[in-house]
């Protein structure tokens, strides 16, 4: 059995008003296997995790 190699995202919020980018959370790629639509996916949850309300910003994710 081959070991899963596993990736970290940090997951940023960029504020328009003051032009800052500031770390929310951190989300954790358990898929196996590349499926295509990884990251999208995991913008997706983030965006379910650490979402405001907020227009004046929004959420991007990078990995480690």
């Amino acid at each position: 059995m081959g070991r899963m190699r596993v990736k970290t995202y940090t997951v940023y919020r960029f504020d328009y008003i003051r032009q800052v980018r500031e770390p929310v959370g951190e989300l954790v790629e358990r898929r196996s296997k590349d499926r295509g639509n990884n990251t999208e996916s995991l913008l997706r949850l983030a965006q379910r995790l650490y979402s405001t309300s907020s227009l004046d910003s929004h959420l991007n994710i990078t990995p480690e």
